[in-house]
């Protein structure tokens, strides 16, 4: 993401959208009420004589529109902003009329809100960082099956699985030429994607030496990509084994401060508390009442909170919480860390001290 200029009296920012993470981050920073213009197309009647009906045309104008719904649509690479009109660039577009502005990669928008929260400008900021930072590609393989997926910003893109009937014994030689066929099948896949998605960097991972005779096959036949592959072990391949990899902190290693990577291991921590009876707050209530007592070192939300009923409460706390010196962390509903938090009521706390 890239700002491209900023209006502070005016609440504005203008950015522009470089990738499908980047859409993510503007889902949870476009709230409704906020006021967002863009170029966009506007279908139009175009006047005609009697005899005719009329003839719709598609026309090129800059829009402002007053927020009412906001949808991240993932697979399409889009977020789609709707809401009534209230600027029109032409003055044959009505205004009050409702609009839907879509948001893809490239695309140049401005938002206006009253009150920029700290929470939105923070989310702003890791998207800028983010787009510094290549991604990452984990491929967990066993005996004849790959699971391929990438590490994006807001959870796993899984974006391949590649299976391969490999019969026969081991160390024959219609099986060896199987699997060299299934390896050549997923090296030319992840040569794609890498190009595609621009990645620098991919884990292989799996249990046993399968993992290790991929590699080296890599290193003959595809010297370039080899160059790109760290290895890890798992105890399974599939999703299970790329969601191992993620638990393993493997993925920090390759790269740095991995949001989804924090995120898990921030809420296994919390979940740890839990069960020894430690330093932990979770629920709305019992979060609350830990911040009023200064208590909380990191604030753990998830990110459907701020698009709920409870949205305004919650980021009453998310402030209070950052007024008094903890850290806040909002988690995204998209990975398994979403899930167990979603489970203990959306929020928790690790803590300074007990408050009970």
């Amino acid at each position: 993401m890239e700002i491209l200029e900023e209006k502070p009296k005016e609440g504005k920012i203008k950015i522009k959208a470089e990738t499908l993470d980047d859409l993510w981050h503007l889902y949870h920073i476009i709230s409704e009420g906020d006021i967002v213009y863009g170029k966009t197309l506007r279908k139009q009647a175009q006047r005609s004589d009697s005899l005719r009906p009329e003839k719709v045309e598609a026309i090129p104008v800059f829009l402002g529109i007053k927020v009412e719904k906001v949808n991240l649509h993932r697979f399409a690479n889009q977020l789609r902003i709707t809401g009534p009109i209230i600027y029109a660039s032409r003055e044959d577009v009505p205004l009050g009329k409702y609009h839907t502005l879509t948001v893809e990669p490239g695309t140049v928008i401005t938002i206006q809100k009253e009150k920029w929260k700290s929470y939105h400008i923070e989310r702003l900021n890791e998207a800028i960082e983010a787009s510094k930072k290549a991604r990452v590609m984990i491929v967990a393989m066993e005996d004849g099956e790959a699971e391929i997926a990438i590490v994006r910003e807001y959870g796993l893109d899984f974006v391949g699985s590649i299976t391969y009937n490999i019969s026969g014994k081991r160390y024959n030689v219609k099986r060896d030429n199987e699997e060299k066929k299934f390896f050549h099948e997923v090296a030319k896949s992840m040569e794609e994607l890498m190009k595609r998605e621009k990645i620098e960097k991919a884990i292989v991972a799996g249990p046993g030496f399968y993992k290790e005779n991929f590699v080296n096959f890599l290193k003959e036949n595809y010297p370039e990509l080899a160059k790109k592959v760290v290895t890890d072990d798992t105890s399974m391949g599939g999703r299970t084994g790329i969601y191992e990899v993620i638990r393993r902190g493997t993925v920090d290693k390759v790269y740095t401060e991995s949001r989804i990577s924090k995120e898990i291991m921030l809420v296994e921590k919390v979940i740890e508390e839990i069960a020894k009876n430690g330093l932990v707050a979770y629920g709305l209530k019992e979060v609350e009442e830990a911040i009023n007592y200064g208590a909380v070192e990191t604030l753990i939300v998830l990110d459907s909170l701020l698009k709920g009923e409870l949205r305004e409460k919650i980021e009453e706390l998310m402030e209070l919480a950052r007024n008094l010196r903890a850290s806040v962390v909002v988690v995204s509903s998209e990975h398994e860390g979403g899930d167990k938090l979603k489970a203990l009521g959306g929020i928790a706390a690790l803590l300074r001290f007990k408050i009970k």
